[in-house]
């Protein structure tokens, strides 16, 4: 099955932390791909510490100059090689961030659904980000949104590690 936490508040990789914590508990193998991040998260430490195995493209800067055809192109290769680690033997897999590596089209959103597509009946799949797009809706079995009503961001106040990170 498919899972999507998608929207623009707070927690959607918190939700799939949760999600890959859980499936390890019930003693499932859970392989945690991030997309665009650098893996200084601190949720990874945890997840790590619990036998998951998390895997993530080590980005060259910390924002992605959009504008900058080099700069997407490198950048388009270690999201497309870090997507070909998603490795069948694990029974979750998480794809952190992947709504936004595609909607970047840093990813190629065919490969992506034909994958997810291949996945779906044999495996639980957690995607996150922004927004799904309108290729991938139909074959989610969850979609959650999660919505922004404050956040401290917009007061100017910065990500705190621990808590946004």
């Amino acid at each position: 099955m498919i899972q999507c936490y998608y929207g623009n508040g707070k927690g959607k990789t918190t939700a799939a932390v949760g999600q890959a914590l859980r499936m390890a508990g019930a003693d499932k193998k859970v392989l945690f791909l991030q997309f665009l991040k650098d893996g200084d998260s601190s949720e990874i430490k945890m997840l790590k510490k619990c036998g998951i195995k998390v895997l993530y493209a080590k980005m060259p800067q910390m924002f992605i100059d959009m504008h900058d055809p080099e700069m997407i192109k490198l950048v388009s290769r270690l999201e497309d090689e870090l997507f070909e680690q998603i490795d069948e033997s694990y029974e979750g897999i998480v794809l952190d961030e992947i709504l936004d590596a595609i909607a970047l089209n840093l990813l190629n959103e065919g490969k992506v659904y034909d994958c997810l597509v291949s996945l779906k009946e044999t495996h639980e799949v957690i995607l996150t980000g922004r927004q799904p797009s309108h290729k991938l809706k139909p074959i989610l079995d969850y979609s959650s949104e999660i919505k922004k009503h404050k956040h401290p961001y917009d007061k100017g106040i910065k990500a705190r590690k621990g808590i946004e990170f």
